[in-house]
């Protein structure tokens, strides 16, 4: 069994990052609890803690809470620029991660589940980002997601 073939498009971000500026990052909602740099932030925290999980290197417990931060604006376009980069570098780490596991592991069954937290929890906060954009304008509706992803 290929585990990487099963989480092969678990970890896609929809180019949700991609040309994304400042004021974008910054956007929010009435609603909306956190804004676009927060929850990129938060995501940034908590993969850290789940991929140091993944390979096995012990990290003390986080609090949740303490991954948000709180600023909901970002005002320097090269420390955004910075996050994101880290965030794909993870991204990266988790499949190369992957491409070493197998079914026979001993700790199998505890790595598919920190894969298996990784993928829901990303997919939860990238649903947020993309509405987010979407209600201010700044990402592609469903109909236009097929040129949107395929353009460069």
């Amino acid at each position: 069994m290929n585990i990487e073939k099963l989480f092969s498009h678990s970890f896609d971000t929809f180019e949700v990052f991609n040309k994304l500026d400042i004021q974008q990052a910054s956007l929010t909602n009435n609603n909306s609890p956190k804004s676009v740099w927060q929850i990129l932030s938060h995501l940034i925290i908590w993969q850290d803690y789940q991929i140091n999980q993944l390979c096995d290197i012990t990290t003390e417990n986080i609090n949740e809470i303490d991954t948000w931060v709180a600023d909901r604006n970002i005002s320097d376009q090269s420390i955004l620029h910075d996050n994101i980069s880290k965030f794909e570098k993870q991204i990266e780490r988790v499949k190369i991660e992957l491409t070493k596991m197998a079914i026979e592991q001993k700790d199998i069954e505890q790595k598919l589940k920190i894969v298996q937290d990784l993928t829901v929890h990303l997919s939860f906060h990238l649903g947020e980002i993309v509405l987010l954009m979407r209600q201010n304008g700044h990402y592609p509706m469903p109909n236009e997601m097929t040129d949107f992803l395929t353009s460069e």
